[in-house]
């Protein structure tokens, strides 16, 4: 269980690195991880929602072509 914390520890430290939001004050760090959650959940409801429709369209116009 530990190595799971410790791996998960590294990874947070490695996006608070790679953003700098190592910097940034705990309120503000709470700002941009709500604005980059809301814009990853917005991206995922559009995939799951719109993709396969338009999957499914795109298959049927090409395969009048074969």
């Amino acid at each position: 269980m530990s190595t799971l914390t410790e791996k998960l520890s590294l990874k947070y430290y490695q996006y608070e690195l790679i953003t700098a939001l190592y910097m940034l004050e705990p309120w503000e760090k709470a700002c941009f991880n709500t604005i980059v959650l809301t814009g990853l959940s917005l991206a995922l409801y559009t995939t799951v929602v719109y993709v396969p429709e338009y999957a499914s369209s795109a298959i049927t116009k090409m395969s009048a072509y074969y």
